[in-house]
């Protein structure tokens, strides 16, 4: 198979692809093989018939099998030799009895013109700062789990633990849940309505509540089965010992809780600072990339949107104005691209894999997500190329970030300045985000 670039704009590459008179034989031959090994012709015994006739009894049929299985080889060769970003795009073909010919058009991974990861700096919160607040919560937590429980006949007030029994019905009066039971500790902040409507009633009562579930009105019948006050216990040496957590006294509790929120915020910290630099990695990549790829992959995700009738519901978001959609789609475009490119290029450059028994951790983690056996787990992701390959990506995705978070700066600031600074997106800021799902990608239709 000859290959000829015919032109070149950046990562974008056009070929004449060339089949020579005893490539196509080759594949005549494939091709007669397979049809005698799975059909007859009348006046001929099976597997035996020329090729001659097979050609004459079918035609123009023959002749497209040829082109098809040509194609089939041009694919396999050109993925020996080229990345690709997207399917390989046959802009023409052309036959005559010594020659089969393709012009197709790669887009290709593009080239990395640099990157700048020492410039990448991840702010955390100060580890013995977090550390602090997390032995007061867990003491906190310790003691409330350990209050002591008081009936009372007295009205419901903040603080207290009520056990309520309830039935839950439609507007119709047929009954969905019957005799449910509940335990609420009653605190000022929960605004739920059952919470609220708590207050001032005593063991015994019953109330009703409306409520709704899937566009469906039901009636939630409340009965008090009991009040309690809580008296949290004294936070001392006694209270340290009564936990059989082999303490004896309240400073190796807070000791032992202090080691514990040391592992807790080590974790933390790591995972935190891998997903930031993979969040950021887009912005510290440049990449010679051509506008024809760019725009092949805008098109590609409009015409998907479309297909599968999103295309308005997005441009809702964008002021019903498709330039400004494409802009987002661009930006998603360019932060696959980098991003995938650089993943790639560091693994291989530095020998970074995922191993066996990395990916069988990844196999448990999936199994304890969706509460399945092991061996259940195994056999689902074995069996779905396509989860089995996001699994591998993920995981490499992260193991290069592990390699990049040696080269970047990283500053522990304040708790307060902290939380200032990773406010969590509302709702409306979530919606923003233009879904660019499609199947343009190689990565996405599974072909590598």
């Amino acid at each position: 198979m000859e290959k000829t670039l015919l032109s070149q704009d950046k990562n974008v590459k056009k070929y004449l692809i060339k089949f020579s008179k005893d490539e196509i034989e080759k594949i005549e031959d494939q091709i007669v093989r397979e049809i005698n090994q799975h059909y007859t012709f009348e006046g001929f015994r099976k597997g035996k018939v020329p090729k001659q006739v097979i050609k004459l009894r079918l035609g123009s049929d023959f002749n497209n099998m040829l082109l098809e299985e040509a194609e089939h080889e041009l694919d396999h060769k050109i993925r020996e030799e080229e990345k690709l970003l997207f399917p390989i795009i046959v802009e023409s073909r052309a036959q005559d009895e010594e020659h089969i010919e393709f012009e197709v058009l790669l887009h290709t991974y593009p080239e990395i013109i640099k990157t700048e990861f020492e410039n990448i700096t991840v702010k955390i919160p100060e580890s013995k700062e977090v550390v602090e607040d997390f032995v007061q919560r867990r003491l906190n937590d310790l003691l409330e789990s350990n209050a002591i429980l008081d009936p009372k006949e007295e009205p419901i007030q903040y603080g207290d633990y009520v056990r309520i029994n309830y039935d839950l019905v439609d507007e119709n009066g047929e009954v969905i849940k019957s005799d449910e039971e509940e335990e609420i500790i009653v605190r000022e902040d929960d605004e739920r309505e059952l919470v609220k409507k708590l207050i001032g009633k005593t063991t015994g009562e019953e109330f009703e509540l409306e409520k709704e579930d899937q566009d469906k009105k039901l009636i939630q019948k409340v009965r008090i089965a009991q009040v309690y006050t809580r008296k949290l216990p004294e936070l001392n040496d006694n209270f340290a010992k009564e936990l059989n957590i082999e303490v004896e006294t309240l400073n190796e509790l807070k000791e032992t809780l202090r080691k514990e929120g040391e592992d807790a915020v080590k974790n933390w910290q790591d995972q935190f600072v891998v997903n930031y630099i993979l969040s950021e990695l887009p912005n510290y990549v440049d990449i010679d990339i051509s506008d024809e790829s760019v725009n092949y992959y805008i098109d590609a995700t409009i015409n998907d949107l479309k297909n599968k009738g999103k295309y308005e519901e997005n441009l809702k978001k964008y002021d019903n104005d498709e330039n400004k959609l494409r802009e987002e789609i661009k930006k998603s475009a360019l932060n696959w691209i980098k991003e995938m490119v650089v993943i790639e290029k560091l693994s291989l450059e530095n020998d970074i894999k995922v191993g066996n028994e990395e990916l069988s951790q990844e196999i448990k983690n999936f199994s304890t997500m969706y509460g399945l056996p092991f061996s259940r787990a195994q056999e689902i992701i074995s069996s779905n190329p396509e989860l089995s390959n996001e699994i591998l990506w993920n995981k490499l995705r992260e193991k290069v970030a592990q390699f990049i978070k040696e080269k970047v700066q990283i500053v522990e600031i304040s708790k307060e300045e902290f939380e200032g600074e990773n406010v969590t997106p509302t709702e409306d800021q979530k919606e923003e985000k233009v879904n660019t799902d499609n199947d343009a990608s190689e990565e996405e239709t599974g072909q590598n």
